[in-house]
């Protein structure tokens, strides 16, 4: 079940006129837009702090009282519902427009595999599912669906998709699986799998013990991928990482999210996110349970405060003294520091591109009349006005109901 924190998204607004707003929000849970409308004294568009919680507050209390077929919600200066619309026409909702995996060729030795050969176990979290499909043994393999319901997933999944098709086999990176397809003749790419690991993440469990040799395999893991590869991953996080009691040595601590690695030196690179102070506050977090170091702008965050801490209270399992992992940490970023890359080592290759949607009905507007032009995304109405196809999302809700998130 989504984490009702995260089940809602702001995905846009606009101002229909002077003293009305508009909020277009995402339910994840249904992978579907509603938009509210109303009171621009209310919804306080042009409040960027509030980013766009009024609207997803009305939609929260009033989602479980509406027909499903209805869209957009109207409310008064208050927030009460005056009225609702189920008008084709009004449909929030943006037809996505997918690159297809035919116009990527560094991808042709991927296998790949359709979203209706998934079966559905449970929702994760925005855009990560629990799914299983019969593999060539027709047994049945469980895996993480990364999908892309929204237009603002394409480019991380897609960058996520080249890193792990990059990356040589490594027993603590949780690989690529298959690409998710939408049928075998247009090919659009939708997503991906991974390998399922059956065991929660660090930030999941704090009775978890967590093992000086899982921290071991983990700075291995950085330096490898770091100095090796010349990848930063610029997101290690408790969340990220699990740790698999069950798995053969050595391989016992996962990575599991590549979503902002990018090969250093490129535009991506951003030394905010830099692995070694990645792994310094992770490292902290998972004996402390404290994230407030990391609760401030990357550019405030200092992990020499953590480093020097004079004690780090230790509120999780461990198989050493706190102050044997403190040594390790230590001694692997003395050892990081001391090291200089070479400036004649050559940089990785530059990532592929994301292929751009193949071209649909649209119209020229210059010339005023139909053509065929190459765009991201269209509102639904639109796309289907046209003939376009789409690929619909949409999903029965869960059990989870508005009013419990």
């Amino acid at each position: 079940m989504i984490d009702p924190e995260y089940r809602f998204y702001t995905d846009n607004g606009s101002w229909t006129n002077h003293v009305e707003d508009q909020i277009v929000v995402m339910d994840f849970d249904q992978r579907r837009h509603y938009a509210i409308r109303g009171p621009s004294s209310f919804l306080r568009l042009a409040d960027e702090e509030r980013d766009g919680i009024d609207g997803i507050e009305v939609l929260k209390r009033y989602m479980d009282q509406i027909d499903p077929a209805i869209h957009t919600l109207f409310v008064d200066a208050t927030g009460t519902l005056v009225s609702t619309s189920s008008d084709p026409e009004e449909d929030p909702q943006q037809a996505i427009l997918y690159p297809s995996l035919l116009d990527a060729p560094s991808l042709q030795d991927c296998r790949m595999i359709t979203m209706t050969e998934l079966t559905e176990l449970d929702r994760i979290m925005p855009g990560i599912d629990l799914m299983s499909y019969e593999d060539d043994d027709v047994t049945a393999k469980k895996v993480i669906f990364k999908n892309t319901p929204i237009m603002q997933f394409q480019e991380r999944r897609w960058r996520e998709i080249i890193m792990l098709h990059s990356l040589p086999t490594h027993p603590n990176i949780v690989a690529l699986d298959r690409i998710v397809v939408d049928d075998t003749t247009s090919q659009h790419i939708l997503g991906f799998t991974v390998p399922y690991v059956p065991a929660p993440s660090l930030d999941k469990d704090p009775t978890q013990v967590f093992r000086l040799e899982w921290f071991k395999q983990l700075t291995s893991l950085v330096d490898y991928l770091n100095l090796e590869l010349r990848i930063a991953n610029q997101d290690i996080a408790p969340r990220n990482l699990i740790c698999f009691e069950q798995a053969p040595a050595g391989s016992q601590l996962r990575m599991i999210d590549f979503e902002f690695s990018t090969a250093m030196g490129l535009p991506w690179h951003v030394e905010e996110f830099n692995d070694v102070k990645g792994v310094i506050f992770t490292l902290y977090e998972i004996i402390t349970l404290d994230s407030s170091y990391r609760k401030v702008h990357p550019s405030e965050q200092n992990p020499d405060i953590v480093m020097n801490l004079e004690e780090w209270p230790c509120r999780r399992p461990l198989d050493a003294e706190v102050e044997i992992f403190r040594q390790h940490l230590k001694e692997w970023v003395t050892s990081r520091q001391a090291i200089t890359m070479s400036p004649t080592t050559p940089p990785p290759p530059p990532f592929p591109a994301m292929p751009k949607p193949r071209p649909v009905a649209y119209i020229d507007f210059a010339a005023q009349q139909p053509a065929q032009i190459s765009i991201a995304q269209l509102p639904r109405v639109v796309a289907e006005e046209y003939g376009n196809y789409i690929i619909s999302w949409q999903r029965p809700p869960s059990s989870m109901r508005p009013s419990d998130s």
